[in-house]
């Protein structure tokens, strides 16, 4: 299975039958938890059956709670898939929205497809880069922001990221430019949200590649820009931006 309409479908279905899994059967026990993030049974219960449904592909797969090869990220060769089982985790725990399945699949470090299920709103989202993004099968025409002081930035504070000193200068003397900020607590569906236009831009620094893969997809599909950045403080680690507009990137 190579073919880009077959990996579309197996994506969405398998993206649909996560979603199902965690809204009606997936175990709530807390697996661990430290000072600024948590682990859930729920987490590796829906990785275990995106990677069960993914393997008819062939392709490999890196995952947030099960791993895989960095090394794919800089090949620039082969086809794989990146997922984030459960993005939003906290908020799932908490009973709170804004919690999502993330499937990328990406070569080298170009992403060739996104797959998003808001698994709450009963809502799908696919990003094609080249030819388009889409909710619920519905095409996605974005109505951004002009101006920074007419835009609402998404971004939020990951646990590798830095909280003190310059860092916090640095991001509020940023969002500072925007007229609106919010944190939602899943990076998946912030950039979700500036693709399709209800946001213009997001960054977070010192995520990861699984919390992202699949939305680079959909900014791409619906005419958007990002800008990622190693981070160097562990593999598949990156500062992040995507906007409605390059120049917000810089």
């Amino acid at each position: 299975m190579a073919d880009l309409d077959s990996l579309r479908s197996l994506a969405l279905a398998t993206a649909e039958a996560a979603g199902a899994l965690l809204l009606d059967g997936a175990s709530r026990r807390v697996n661990e938890t430290t000072d600024d993030d948590v682990k859930m049974q729920a987490d590796i219960d829906s990785e275990n059956l995106v990677r069960e449904r993914l393997k008819i592909s062939g392709l490999p797969i890196i995952g947030e709670e099960l791993g895989g090869d960095p090394a794919l990220y800089d090949s620039g060769k082969e086809l794989y898939w990146v997922v984030d089982p459960l993005d939003g985790t906290y908020n799932y725990l908490r009973n709170q929205p804004c919690t999502c399945v993330s499937i990328g699949l990406m070569r080298g470090q170009e992403p060739i497809l996104g797959v998003l299920r808001d698994f709450t709103a009963s809502k799908t989202y696919l990003g094609v880069p080249g030819e388009g993004s889409y909710v619920n099968g519905r095409r996605i025409q974005p109505k951004w922001a002009v101006r920074t002081a007419d835009a609402c930035l998404m971004t939020g504070f990951p646990a590798a990221a830095d909280k003190e000193g310059p860092a916090m200068d640095a991001f509020l003397l940023e969002a500072a430019r925007y007229k609106k900020i919010r944190m939602i607590g899943s990076a998946a569906l912030a950039i979700a949200y500036v693709a399709e236009g209800t946001a213009d831009t997001y960054q977070e620094c010192a995520t990861n590649l699984w919390d992202v893969a699949a939305g680079l997809a959909l900014i791409k599909g619906s005419g958007g820009y990002y800008r990622i950045i190693p981070t160097g403080k562990r593999p598949l680690n990156f500062d992040v931006w995507v906007s409605a507009r390059e120049e917000w990137t810089r």
